[in-house]
């Protein structure tokens, strides 16, 4: 029987709270652009009671520091907006692989390892991600033969 408390995340990231001056420090976006956004409805705080500093949830930063990333690649500030949105849209899905999927990592000096695991129901081939530097490519080994 699985343990239900392994499917919960180690940090409930939306107890994860940062008041304006944090999120302004982490992701390098003015207080200024921030009351923007919000006005744009593209973030919103954490309801608040007036007078007390803006917060913002751990989602919300992430949000912002994606806007910020695509803006200084040269987007619109509405084209950066919706290719954040596409992201946090697609990070479930990803962790939901990943959770699935990954088998391990080998993490070595010069070439790291990601066991993701049989391609397919046959369990005769294993698929691995292979890092060497700032290369990325797959391999799929017979999975009779360990990986080196």
């Amino acid at each position: 029987m699985a343990n239900k408390d392994s499917d919960k995340p180690l940090i409930d990231s939306d107890k994860l709270i940062f008041g304006i001056g944090q999120v302004q420090q982490i992701t390098g976006v003015s207080g200024r652009q921030l009351r923007y956004w919000e006005e744009q409805q593209y973030i919103a705080p954490i309801t608040q009671e007036k007078g007390t500093q803006r917060q913002y949830t751990f989602r919300t930063l992430m949000m912002i520091f994606h806007i910020q990333r695509y803006l200084t690649q040269g987007f619109t500030l509405q084209s950066a907006v919706e290719k954040a949105k596409k992201f946090e849209a697609q990070m479930p899905v990803l962790r939901t692989f990943i959770k699935a999927q990954l088998q391990g990592v080998d993490v070595a000096k010069n070439r790291s390892i990601i066991d993701f695991g049989f391609k397919d129901a046959s369990r005769s081939q294993r698929v691995y991600g292979v890092v060497e530097g700032d290369k990325t490519y797959f391999k799929i080994v017979d999975a009779s033969k360990p990986e080196d």
